[in-house]
Parts: C-alpha cells; sequence; structure tokens
C-alpha cells in the first residue's frame, strides 16, 4: 500500500512539473503578447518642416488646438511627444512657456527649434493658454 501511494504521489508530482514545464501542452494555441511599438528614430531631429507629413503618437488633430498664427508650428513642435491635452492644461505667461521649453529642450531631448519658430510657438502659447489666475489679492476670498 505504501509503494502505491508514493508511485501516485511521484506520477502527480512529475505530470505537474512536466505541465508547468508546457511539455504536456506542445500543440495548443498560446497566447503571446505583441511586442511594444518603438518609435523610428528621426533622421534630422532639427527639421520641424519635415515632421508634417508623420502621424502624432496620439489622436490629436490640429484643430484640437484654438484658432490663432502660430498653431500649426506648434501642433507640429509640441505634439511630437505629448497630446494636447497637456498644452490645454497649462496656463503661463510667455517667460514660463519660454522656461518650459529650455526644460524639454535639456531633460527631454525635444529636437532644437529655430529661433523664429520659437518666437512664433511663444506668440501662440502666451495669447492662446495664458495664466489663469492673477494673483493671490485678487481672488482670494480671505484676503477681503
Amino acid at each position: 500500500m505504501t509503494h502505491v501511494v508514493v508511485i501516485t504521489l511521484t506520477t502527480t508530482f512529475l505530470l505537474l512539473a512536466l505541465d508547468r514545464a508546457g511539455g504536456l501542452r506542445q500543440n495548443q494555441n498560446v497566447y503571446v503578447p505583441p511586442a511594444p511599438k518603438v518609435a523610428a528614430p528621426v533622421a534630422d531631429p532639427g527639421a520641424i518642416d519635415s515632421d508634417k507629413g508623420k502621424p502624432p503618437p496620439h489622436n490629436d488633430t490640429v484643430d484640437d488646438l484654438p484658432d490663432g498664427k502660430g498653431r500649426e508650428i506648434t501642433f507640429y513642435t509640441c505634439t511630437a511627444c505629448h497630446g494636447v491635452a497637456l498644452i490645454k492644461a497649462q496656463g503661463l505667461t510667455r517667460d514660463l512657456w519660454d522656461s518650459t521649453i529650455d526644460l524639454m529642450l535639456e531633460k527631454h531631448r525635444m529636437p532644437p527649434v529655430k529661433a523664429e519658430d520659437r518666437t512664433e510657438i511663444l506668440t501662440y502659447l502666451a495669447e492662446q493658454f495664458p495664466p489663469r489666475r492673477k494673483g493671490r489679492g485678487n481672488d482670494n476670498p480671505f484676503l477681503k
């Protein structure tokens, strides 16, 4: 009786080990997750104009930004890395928008922007997405 129990347990453990290793399920279809998509490197990272034909990494379009001079260059420059929602969530002064671009250039490897394009982008961002709050003294009910 002891031999039967030992043989049965040994067989059970061997079958479980083979099953975990896939030895018993060789012909079954197994789900393999797709490989992550890797962005193709840009040939000339400084060429902003050549990026206009490439689709952005999201579903945003130029029309998602408010009308204004500089909307297209702003869209294609900024949405190469992030969506329009991030731009719309900001409300900054021109100086803070300028500092934000500097930060993205230094820390996030944003491709360099030509000086005239940067001026147009900054003007557009400062006009369309200015600071929302005027200051603590103007809207703080506790200071009244």
